[in-house]
């Protein structure tokens, strides 16, 4: 996925079974079958866990990353990427029988330039005409707080581009929202290339809040991704294939409830909650957080594009109603998907569609819409939201110990979840029992 890294080794201690050891004794129940879900059963087992259950809420496993299906296509809502060979996700689930294909990860951005908009090959955040690229360190943990670390001309647009994307203020989101809304990196292009160079090699904040077009900087990490073979239905069956093949029990259609997972009936088990952690406040005396949750409308169309496929464009202009482009292939078609702010009238939809790909190489047509969708998305957390996921895993922490596993909820990019399930499964299945029901 876009600004993950992928050089992550995934190993396991020999104290665990799995891959040649002993078999745990410890039942492992795992609430969400969406991607985190799956890898967590496959996690567990590779450990020597040997009695799963997975519970999903609905009749499929997948989650947000299982597309609607029409006319044999896939409807994706999302870019999801997984790294090229060797990357630890695609490594375990290719162990269970998935399939993966590279290709080159092609993408660009489009910005209010100088002179009208900027078209960016190989960059996936803002570019911006700003020639300071002096900082200050942020003096907490606010988004406004990351972005008045710039100077005022890049501050101040990016402040716009938060306003319009998620309908809310820098100052009331944390400043991990900066990354689902790709403004964690910003190119300055007003700034001397080599200055700009120079002060990434030698200062941790610039190279984590300025980033350099892929060509300019020699940078090559993420220059080839993969996607899963015949798409995410195949990949999820594929999943539920090899799950049921080692052994996880899949619960579908089931409503796993928190008051249940807190109980004295699962007292003795570990349980990776996967799944929002939304029901689990009440039960524990909580009050859950609230927002941002904004609802975003998504619309696929049958498409021609003679460039690169799959690619996506991010829009950093703060206008119009498209903030994401993303070309890919389903079932031999080429198909186009559209992210959205808002509602949008189809023929104004299909005019800033083509004004946001003409700047890059390739010739559009796009044919008639497939598919739309009007849903919320919880991706950016509110300052009180981070305080809020902090007290209840202290909670959990104090009712379970270690084997209550968090599904990693305040992380954005699934590389990073992957590695916090693993770390906090292989606490828990060391563990000794001491726990006590609320």
């Amino acid at each position: 996925m876009r600004g993950e890294k992928h050089d992550r080794n995934l190993s396991f201690p020999a104290s665990f079974g799995g891959r040649g050891y002993a078999p745990l004794e410890s039942r492992v129940r795992i609430v969400g079958g969406g991607l985190t879900g799956i890898l967590a059963a496959f996690q567990a087992h590779c450990m020597g866990a040997r009695d799963i259950e997975l519970y999903e809420r609905l009749d499929r496993l997948g989650g947000i990353a299982q597309p609607d299906i029409v006319d044999g296509r896939e409807m994706r809502e999302g870019c999801i990427y997984f790294g090229p060979e060797g990357d630890p996700i695609r490594t375990l689930l290719e162990e269970h029988g998935a399939e993966f294909a590279d290709f080159e990860n092609r993408f660009g951005s489009v910005s209010t330039g100088a002179d009208g908009l900027t078209y960016l090959d190989d960059f996936g955040g803002p570019s911006l005409p700003a020639k300071d690229i002096a900082l200050t360190a942020p003096e907490g943990e606010t988004l406004g707080d990351r972005l008045a670390s710039y100077s005022g001309e890049i501050a101040e647009p990016l402040e716009r581009y938060v306003r319009w994307h998620t309908g809310c203020e820098a100052d009331d989101l944390h400043e991990s929202a900066a990354l689902p809304m790709a403004i964690n990196r910003v190119f300055p292009a007003g700034a001397p290339l080599e200055t700009l160079a120079e002060a990434k090699r030698s200062d941790d904040l610039a190279n984590e809040v300025f980033g350099i077009p892929r060509k300019l900087w020699g940078y090559t990490s993420n220059a080839r991704a993969s996607l899963p073979v015949g798409g995410f239905d195949r990949l999820f069956a594929q999943c539920r294939e090899a799950l049921a093949k080692i052994g996880v029990r899949v619960h579908d259609s089931h409503f796993a409830t928190a008051k249940r997972m807190l109980g004295e009936e699962c007292a003795q088990d570990i349980v990776v909650w996967a799944a929002s952690p939304i029901p689990l406040f009440k039960p524990l005396g909580i009050a859950a957080p609230r927002g941002p949750v904004r609802k975003f409308a998504t619309y696929t169309f049958s498409a021609h594009w003679s460039g690169p496929v799959p690619f996506y464009v991010q829009n950093f202009t703060a206008r119009g109603s498209v903030f994401r482009v993303y070309v890919y292939k389903s079932a031999g078609s080429v198909l186009l998907t559209a992210e959205c702010v808002e509602k949008c009238d189809e023929a104004a939809l299909k005019r800033e569609i083509h004004t946001l790909l003409e700047g890059f190489d390739g010739a559009l047509s796009i044919g008639p819409q497939l598919h739309q969708s009007f849903k919320p998305r919880w991706l950016f957390h509110s300052l009180g939201t981070i305080t809020r996921l902090k007290e209840l895993r202290d909670a959990l922490a104090a009712h379970r110990g270690n084997r209550f596993v968090t599904g990693a909820w305040e992380t954005y990019a699934k590389g990073e979840k992957f590695v916090e399930v693993q770390n906090d499964l292989q606490n828990a299945l060391l563990a000794p029992v001491a726990v006590n029901a609320p």
